[in-house]
């Protein structure tokens, strides 16, 4: 089979297109931060702007939940949860996987353990 190279533009590295297959090898493009280079070795932009978006989620939450007399600190960590998950889905690296974000799983499974137990605290409330 034959090969043939495209590329797509100058932030995006050469792909490989196999002819008949339908598959292509494709290279990601590179991280792209707030002033158009790319980020560090370990996507230190996009820890920054991932950091600094949760932040401003939680702080939003903080607001509202005061504002609304609704605050309670379970209450609190499952809106900010439901944050993370959201922003973690939003702002997912695209090229390859950052050593901060494979220990953001392991924030994101303690999580999990501890809205587990929210639920189960709650459980006997619903239950007749």
């Amino acid at each position: 089979m034959r090969s043939k190279t495209t590329t797509d533009s100058a932030d995006e590295t050469e792909r490989t297109a196999t002819d008949g297959s339908g598959e292509y090898s494709t290279t990601a493009r590179r991280p792209w931060n707030r002033t158009g280079s790319t980020g560090g070795e370990d996507g230190d932009a996009s820890l920054g702007t991932f950091a600094a978006a949760q932040a401003g989620v939680m702080l939003l939450v903080a607001a509202v939940l005061f504002t609304l007399e609704m605050w309670s600190p379970e209450f609190y960590f499952v809106v900010s949860f439901l944050g993370l998950l959201t922003l973690r889905i939003v702002l997912a690296p695209t090229d390859r996987v950052p050593t901060w974000w494979s220990r953001l799983n392991w924030v994101v499974r303690g999580g999990f353990v501890v809205f587990g137990y929210l639920v189960l605290q709650q459980l006997p409330e619903l239950l007749p």
